[in-house]
């Protein structure tokens, strides 16, 4: 154990960024030192235009990441913001997070105000809030859901404090939005005098109901750096049973996403929660924040508390709660993030920690999982960023400390983050999150099992489809009973550093294995449809999954509940927004490749939506919805890979507000004119030197070519020269350019036949300076005839491949 003190604190200091010590001041901190003067005199009650914030340019009077956006820039001489034209109306737009405006303002009488923003957020996450003279003046907003030139809509914050004076408004987005203007009015008198903003007075404990997942939303938080409340977001969950006054009650330690959000910079301020019913919660309030650490230990940054963990020893009757905190951060691309593992020890299991310094020879790893064995031998485990898991004894006496060194453990495949150790009948389980990523839906949970809790493991596979967000990270445990996995999803923020603890019944297979955690819901009325080759399965968009929200489907709160509507003969989905979705159990009776067919209307333009199998996105980006608007129109995903048994197809709206009818699954085609994604080449219609690697094996059920997934594209890669693959599509008459989308860092080299040869065309030479750089080659004048063709792509050189895309002149 690291204890922090003197000599030891100084040097230790001295190595850490000075940003890591301080906080960033405002721009508008100290009105007297503020640089920005007023484009307009803007009067307070009175209605204040967006764009005429101050003047004084970037980093005085606003940030703005897409300044050069804009078609209205003849409004003022600075260019620096995007102003645009609404009608005959000047509005800002093109907002990104993070960027703000300032506004000097002259407050006529002191008052209580309500600030009516009137903006609209056509991809549905757009989010702001003011500041005044440097400090938070509201909670949150959320900028309507609407088409993005309907900026007749509004929102309004409500009981601002403000002197009689000039003040400095700073409004700070937090998302994609445009903005009209703010309409300023007095609603009241200030008591006393008091122009403090907001007040986060809660006591603890507080107790609620929280009968279905997601947990804990409906309890109140403190926003980060801000006296305001908003929902209480919470995730990775260590769940433990301890027994207080005779009976075991279920303990949560889980860490704590504060909005606004910065990824997850501003996780802090754990809270403990408990239950005995697993209905019942209580909510023991905050036991541990950043400032604890920096003020008992004197290292460490702001936020940064992330997934932590807690385990009771009776000898010495201390609750031992671990935690990653941050010692040192990045700044600016220099230094280098430093982790610690810190402990902090109390006599009570929700109250009073003290922090006691972090663990000496723990490398700089995050997500620590302790476990205690039989004989009551104590095990830390740490991971981090995909990098491997370490683990270790600690000390029986002293369980602040290591009993040897951590050491890397071996057996996993696909190890991402996020150990938790546990035992089930003499067998020693570890469950972890693999690398599934996020544009494929996310992490999966993974479990290996082995007969010592150092290793070696053997890995056991998935027993938790992803969630549809980045991260997932969760604890195993056994309650009265019953065996229960806690986990968290993003579904009730639509933001995937907003998180929220949930918790299902898990159970075991009879050799010892887990089988897949069940929380997509059961089949409308019991009735699964069947699906194979031989004919196309139809699939009524109202007949989603039985099990409610969370489950079955989910629609935004401040959306209602799902919402099926009848219009001219048809029922439909209806008013499907960013981040909404519904779920549909299948039986497969054949392994193959289908087409699904999916008849939607939108509402508004710029639609898109996601198509998944077992949480898994067919499609690695969004799908877009290209017809006019209030009329129905199939869109087609080609090429999904299923096999056979039980499987549920998850449908999420992503853009605009889109109407879904039917959803149909037949026997795929590649059709021409169209595209052709590479990954879709024919099954055995191939040679492929380095087909045993690829991060996306899971595509299909051929493993003989690297398949893998980036941020950027599902696509083939670890090409070799004499590496080709065959495509066989269903082609209109005509005459064709196909471009080919592929990426290489050095030179790469292909070219592409019909038929057997009976046309070949020249090589290709590409450089597209990065191997996920898609740039299209074009292969001009293919002749096809109608009918069947197929199409092989032979590689020279090694390149990557993303897609084929055939037009027609």
């Amino acid at each position: 154990m690291k204890h922090i003190t003197g000599k030891t604190f100084f040097c230790l200091l001295t190595g850490l960024v000075v940003c890591a010590m301080t906080v960033q001041a405002s721009i508008t901190e100290d009105i007297r030192n503020y640089k920005g003067t007023p484009f307009k005199k803007l009067e307070v009650p009175g209605t204040i235009e967006a764009e005429d914030y101050d003047e004084g340019g970037a980093g005085v009077a606003y940030n703005f990441q897409k300044g050069k956006e804009g078609n209205c820039k003849q409004y003022r001489e600075d260019k620096g913001v995007a102003l645009s034209k609404n009608g005959q109306k000047v509005i800002i737009g093109h907002t990104t997070r993070g960027d703000w405006t300032n506004y000097t303002i002259n407050v006529a009488q002191d008052g209580v105000y309500t600030v009516e923003t009137f903006c609209v957020a056509g991809g549905g996450n757009g989010r702001f809030y003011f500041e005044l003279d440097g400090e938070p003046a509201c909670k949150l907003q959320y900028a309507p859901d609407d088409s993005w030139d309907n900026i007749s809509r509004s929102v309004k914050a409500e009981g601002i404090r403000m002197k009689a004076g000039k003040h400095i408004l700073k409004w700070c987005t937090y998302g994609g939005m445009n903005v009209d203007k703010f309409i300023f009015t007095r609603t009241g008198d200030l008591v006393g005098g008091n122009a403090k903003q907001g007040g986060f007075d809660y006591k603890y404990p507080i107790v609620t109901k929280q009968e279905r997942n997601p947990l804990f939303v409906n309890l109140p938080s403190q926003m980060y750096k801000s006296p305001f409340v908003g929902n209480l977001y919470t995730a990775d969950p260590s769940a433990r049973v301890w027994k207080i006054n005779g009976k075991e009650r279920l303990y949560v330690y889980a860490s704590h996403d504060m909005e606004p959000t910065r990824g997850c910079d501003h996780m802090d301020r754990y809270h403990v929660f408990s239950t005995e019913d697993m209905k019942t919660w209580t909510d023991h309030g905050e036991i541990l924040n950043s400032d604890d650490v920096k003020k008992q230990t004197g290292v460490g940054v702001e936020g940064f508390m992330w997934a932590p963990d807690c385990v009771y020893n009776p000898k010495d009757k201390n609750y031992y709660f671990y935690f990653p905190h941050k010692i040192q951060k990045k700044e600016n691309g220099k230094g280098e993030d430093i982790w610690r593992i810190f402990v902090a020890t109390s006599k009570e299991p929700a109250a009073n920690f003290k922090v006691r310094g972090f663990i000496e020879g723990i490398p700089s790893t995050i997500d620590p999982g302790v476990f205690i064995d039989d004989d009551g031998q104590p095990y830390i485990y740490t991971s981090g960023a995909g990098k491997g898991c370490w683990g270790s004894k600690l000390k029986k006496d002293d369980w602040t400390k290591l009993d040897g060194e951590m050491t890397p453990m071996s057996g996993f495949v696909d190890f991402h983050e996020a150990p938790w150790v546990f035992k089930h009948n003499g067998k020693y389980y570890m469950v972890h999150s693999d690398n599934h990523s996020n544009n494929l839906g996310g992490n999966r949970m993974i479990h290996a099992i082995s007969d010592n809790p150092l290793g070696p493991w053997k890995n056991c596979g998935a027993f938790m489809n992803p969630h549809g967000e980045e991260t997932t990270h969760g604890s195993v445990v056994q309650y009265k009973g019953k065996w229960y996995m806690f986990y968290h999803t993003a579904n009730y923020s639509g933001e995937g550093s907003l998180r929220s603890v949930c918790f299902d019944p898990i159970e075991f297979n009879a050799d010892g294995t887990i089988k897949m955690l069940h929380n997509w819901g059961t089949p409308k009325d019991g009735k699964v449809p069947e699906v194979s080759l031989a004919k196309e399965t139809k699939i009524e968009a109202e007949n989603f999954n039985d099990g409610g929200s969370h489950y079955a489907y989910f629609k935004r709160p401040s959306e209602g509940d799902i919402k099926v509507e009848t219009k001219n003969g048809i029922t439909y989905l209806s008013g499907m927004k960013r981040k909404e979705w519904a779920r549909y159990t299948i039986h497969v009776k054949e392994a193959g490749r289908y087409a699904v067919t999916c008849m939607m209307m939108q509402t508004r333009g710029g639609g898109s939506f996601l198509l998944g199998i077992d949480g898994t996105w067919v499609r690695s980006a969004e799908t877009k919805v290209n017809s006019a608007n209030n009329k129905w129109e199939t869109v087609v995903i080609p090429n999904v890979e299923l096999q056979p048994g039980e499987h549920y197809i998850e449908w999420r709206s992503m853009n605009g507000n889109l109407n879904l009818d039917w959803i149909s699954l037949a026997a795929s085609v590649n059709k021409v004119p169209g595209i052709v994604e590479a990954e879709d080449f024919d099954d055995n219609g191939y040679e492929f030197k380095n087909g045993e690697l690829g991060n996306h094996k899971n595509y299909r059920r051929d493993k003989g070519v690297a398949i893998s997934a980036s941020k950027v594209a599902v696509h083939i890669g670890n090409t070799s020269g004499g590496d080709w693959l065959n495509y066989t599509f269903e082609a209109e008459a005509g005459t064709y350019d196909v471009k080919v989308y592929a990426a290489t860092q050095g030179n790469g080299n292909f070219y592409i036949s019909f038929d057997d040869g009976a046309q070949e065309f020249d090589e290709i030479p590409l450089s597209t300076g990065a191997w996920q750089q898609y740039e299209p080659f074009v292969v001009e004048g293919v002749k096809l005839t109608q009918g069947k063709h197929t199409m092989t792509l032979h590689i020279k050189s090694p390149i990557n491949l993303d897609r084929f895309e055939f037009i027609k002149k």
